[in-house]
């Protein structure tokens, strides 16, 4: 095919030309001005006034005030807490000072150990610094908090101190119940029923002076016979009502239970007439002392003290049991299904 030299002339100059006119187009000059602006919309409807908030101070001033704290540093200084004599006995002893002294219980939440690092000197009381920290949250409609050093659940320090390297028990109380549960513990567990016989080691044998915590709960004790409830189960004094319920009535720091904290309409509604002489208490306290001499008679209690020596198993575990309810102070009522239980299956080992 051929193309005359004017033809290919007038092909290569439209091909210019197109390519001219894309090369113009595709480029893009700079914005004019703004244009004026549009009318004004309709204005918006009122918004719903919020709900006013609380006073700061008037939450703070409920218990930040001078009344409130005579009343309570009064109540404090008159407890057993208090008075101090547990932090001079063995408050000064790194191994006991987690419970008996306020610098051993405030570095023991710190490391997280059952022991202070060495000794104290000069150890303290229990006083309001011991339980009491900083506010965690200042929401007290939706998260109350009164500035408790802890209320998580609480390892059992009886089973880490028979298996250090097993995994921890904890025992949980819910919120403030648990800051008690840190001490109100047994430290040692009871014999093994399994075996033939056991030791008791010396006059001290025993849970150690704390188990509130686990009678609540209803676990822990040396289980000899049967029949004992399930944990958690066998109390309406640990499924519907914790510590502070009784013991802290109305922010009480006594720490005494009463009538009035025991005859609300959600507990006892008037019904009892004493907190320390009803009659199943003294059915209890009677068969306290019927268990105390068996045991003495048995050569397991001596003066009152457990008597170091070797013994049947089952005898043992009554004779663990038995410093456990003495320690416990109650006569039964932190849990009088198991608690009961427990002492009359103690009376028949022997």
């Amino acid at each position: 095919m051929h193309f005359s030299i004017m033809k290919l002339n007038k092909i290569f100059t439209i091909a210019i030309s197109l390519g001219a006119f894309a090369l113009i187009s595709s480029c893009k000059g700079p914005e004019g001005p703004a244009g004026p602006a549009g009318p004004a919309g309709a204005d918006g409807a009122d918004g719903t006034d919020g709900t006013p908030g609380v006073a700061g101070n008037a939450v703070c001033m409920e218990c930040h005030n001078a009344t409130k704290n005579a009343a309570i540093t009064a109540q404090w200084a008159a407890s057993t807490h208090g008075l101090g004599e547990v932090a001079h006995s063995r408050g000064g002893s790194k191994s006991c000072a987690m419970c008996h002294s306020d610098q051993g219980f405030r570095e023991t939440q710190y490391t997280g150990q059952d022991t202070m690092i060495d000794n104290s000197g000069l150890p303290q009381a229990i006083q309001c610094g011991t339980c009491h920290d900083f506010h965690q949250s200042l929401d007290f409609e939706n998260e109350p908090n009164y500035a408790l050093r802890t209320m998580g659940p609480v390892d059992l320090l009886m089973y880490r101190a028979a298996d250090p390297g097993a995994d921890p028990v904890t025992l949980d109380l819910g919120d403030e119940s648990n800051l008690c549960a840190n001490c109100h513990q047994p430290r040692r567990v009871g014999p093994d029923l399994t075996a033939d016989s056991a030791y008791v080691s010396s006059s001290h044998y025993g849970p150690h002076h704390g188990p509130q915590a686990t009678s609540l709960a209803g676990l822990g004790a040396s289980e000899v016979g049967t029949g004992y409830p399930a944990p958690g189960t066998g109390s309406t004094h640990v499924t519907s009502s914790t510590c502070v319920t009784c013991h802290m009535h109305d922010g009480e720091h006594t720490w005494e239970p009463s009538l009035t904290s025991c005859n609300t309409e959600a507990c006892h509604n008037g019904a009892l007439t004493s907190v320390t002489d009803n009659t199943r208490q003294l059915a209890f306290a009677t068969s306290m002392a019927t268990l105390e001499a068996k045991l003495t008679t048995a050569g397991l209690l001596l003066d009152g003290h457990p008597n170091p020596g070797t013994y049947p198993a089952d005898q043992v575990g009554a004779l663990y049991n038995y410093e456990w309810l003495v320690d416990d102070r109650s006569n039964g009522v932190h849990n009088f299904p198991y608690l009961e239980r427990m002492l009359a299956n103690s009376i028949a080992v022997f």
